[in-house]
C-alpha cells in the first residue's frame, strides 16, 4: 500500500483513466490521500449492470449525478453510458448536458431495452447536435436520431451508429452533412436495416469507413430493395460486411489501402473495382458473383475467406489479378459463425502460372484445412510454383481428430517445392 500511495497524482489519473467509474471512487476507501483525488479525473464510464429494478436504477442516477457534480478535472476528455431500460430521455439529457458544461469532447451511449414490453428508444439534447467541442460520438443500440437542419459538428472526427433508430428518412445524410472533418465512420444496421431505404455516405475527408449488416432476414420491404451509395474520394480503409443482399453504389476509391469486403449480393465488381490501389484485402463472396475483368496490381496482402460457395475459383481469380502478391492466408470470416466450404468438382487452377507465385509470394498461410484431395491439389501447387515462398503454415479443421489431422499434414511435407528456403509448418 505505501509503494501505490507514493505514486504521484498523474500517474493514479492515468491508471483511473482506465477503469470504470464505480472503481475509480472506491478507491477512496484505501487511502485518505486518495479521498479528492478521484475527483481529477479526466473519463467517466458509468455502468448500471442492466439494471431492471427502478428503486436501484434511482441509487445509480444519484451516483452519477454526485460524482459528475463533484468532478474538478478542468477538461471531460470522455463520458460513456452502458445502461439498460430504466434509463429515461430525461435522465441521459441530463446527464450530457452536465457533460457539455464541463467540455466533454468524447460521448459513447450504449442503451438496450430487453425485457422490456414497451419500445422507449432514448434520445439525445437537441443541443448536442450544435455542441461544438465533440470530437467523438459513439451511440448502440436503442438511441433515436432525430437530426435538427442546423446540426452542426466542427470539431467531429469520428461517429460510430450502431444499430440506432432514424426518425426520418433524410436524418442520417443530414447528419454526415453536418460532420465537415469526420475521419472514421462506422454504420452497422443489422438490427435496424428495414428504419432506411437508402443509406448514402457521401464525404470529401472520411479516412476509415465500416457498414457492416449481418441480419438474417433479407432488406425488401414496401419500399424495395435497400441500397448504400459511397463517395469518399480520400478512404483509406475499407470495412463492407453484407449478408443480406443489399446493393452497393459507390465511386472510386483510389486511395484505399486495406479494405475488408464480405457480400452475398449480387454484383460486387463495382465495389471491387473502385478500390485499384488496396494493397491488404479481405474477401469473402463467391466467385460467381464476380462479372467483370479488373487487376489488383497494387495488392500484396490477400485473406481469402472458405465459406462462400466457389472460393476455389475466386482463389485463381485473385492469383491471376495480383501480379505483385506476397501473402495469401485462406481462413473463415470472424463476422458471423461458418465452416469451410468443400469443393466440388475439380480445382481448376490458372491457365500458366501468375506471376505473383514466380516472382512475390512468399507467406501461404492455410486455416482450418480441410484436408480433400482438392485442397490437397492448391498446397501443391503454390508450392511446386511458389520460387520465392519462405514460409508455409497449415493447420487442419478443428472438427478432425489429432491423429487424422496429423496423419493428413504429413502428407503435405513431403510435396514438391520450388522454393528451396521454403519453411512448412503444420499444426
Amino acid at each position: 500500500m505505501d509503494r501505490i500511495s507514493n505514486l504521484s497524482d498523474d500517474l493514479l489519473l492515468k491508471i483511473f483513466s482506465y477503469l470504470p467509474t464505480k472503481y475509480v471512487v472506491a478507491t477512496t476507501l484505501l487511502s485518505k490521500r486518495w479521498k479528492f483525488v478521484w475527483t481529477m479525473v479526466p473519463r467517466f464510464d458509468f455502468d448500471d449492470g442492466f439494471e431492471l429494478d427502478p428503486s436501484r436504477f434511482k441509487t445509480f442516477k444519484k451516483y452519477v449525478g454526485r460524482s459528475m457534480a463533484l468532478r474538478t478535472s478542468p477538461v471531460l476528455e470522455s463520458l460513456r453510458f452502458d445502461i439498460g431500460p430504466c434509463c429515461s430521455t430525461e435522465d441521459i439529457v441530463t446527464w450530457i448536458r452536465h457533460g457539455m458544461v464541463q467540455g466533454v469532447r468524447e460521448l459513447e451511449i450504449f442503451h438496450t431495452e430487453e425485457h422490456l414490453k414497451e419500445h422507449r428508444p432514448i434520445r439525445l439534447p437537441e443541443s448536442l447536435y450544435t455542441y461544438e467541442k465533440l470530437e467523438v460520438l459513439k451511440l448502440t443500440y436503442s438511441i433515436g436520431l432525430d437530426v435538427p437542419l442546423d446540426v452542426w459538428f466542427p470539431s467531429l472526427k469520428t461517429l460510430h451508429l450502431i444499430s440506432v433508430e432514424y426518425e426520418t428518412k433524410d436524418c442520417h445524410s443530414r447528419l454526415l452533412s453536418g460532420c465537415p472533418v469526420l475521419e472514421e465512420l462506422v454504420l452497422d444496421k443489422s438490427l435496424n436495416s428495414n428504419s432506411l431505404r437508402t443509406f448514402y455516405v457521401e464525404m470529401s475527408n472520411l479516412q476509415r469507413l465500416s457498414i457492416v449488416d449481418i441480419c438474417e432476414e433479407p432488406n425488401y420491404g414496401l419500399d424495395g430493395l435497400h441500397m448504400t451509395v459511397i463517395n469518399v474520394p480520400s478512404l483509406k480503409y475499407l470495412n463492407f460486411v453484407d449478408y443480406d443482399d443489399d446493393l452497393c453504389l459507390c465511386e472510386n476509391m483510389p486511395e484505399v489501402v486495406v479494405a475488408n469486403v464480405k457480400v452475398v449480393y449480387n454484383s460486387p465488381d463495382k465495389l471491387l473495382a473502385s478500390i485499384p490501389s488496396v494493397k491488404r484485402l479481405c474477401l469473402c463472396l463467391s466467385a460467381s458473383l464476380l462479372h467483370c475483368c479488373f487487376g489488383f496490381y497494387h495488392l500484396v496482402h490477400l485473406e481469402l475467406c472458405t465459406a462462400s460457395r466457389g472460393w476455389w475459383d475466386l482463389l485463381t481469380w485473385m492469383l491471376e489479378s495480383s501480379p505483385k502478391l506476397q501473402v495469401l492466408k485462406i481462413c473463415v470470416c470472424n463476422e458471423r459463425p461458418c465452416t469451410p466450404t468443400s469443393i466440388r468438382g475439380h480445382w481448376r487452377g490458372p491457365s500458366s502460372v501468375p506471376e505473383c507465385l514466380m516472382s512475390h509470394l512468399h507467406t501461404f498461410k492455410w486455416k482450418n484445412y480441410n484436408t480433400k484431395d482438392e485442397e490437397k491439389k492448391i498446397v501443391a501447387y503454390i508450392l511446386n510454383n511458389a520460387r520465392q515462398l519462405k514460409i508455409v503454415g497449415i493447420s487442419g479443421w478443428r472438427y478432425y481428430s489429432k491423429e487424422e489431422r496429423s496423419k493428413k499434414l504429413s502428407e503435405l511435407v513431403s510435396l514438391p517445392r520450388a522454393s528451396s528456403s521454403c519453411q512448412v509448418l503444420m499444426d
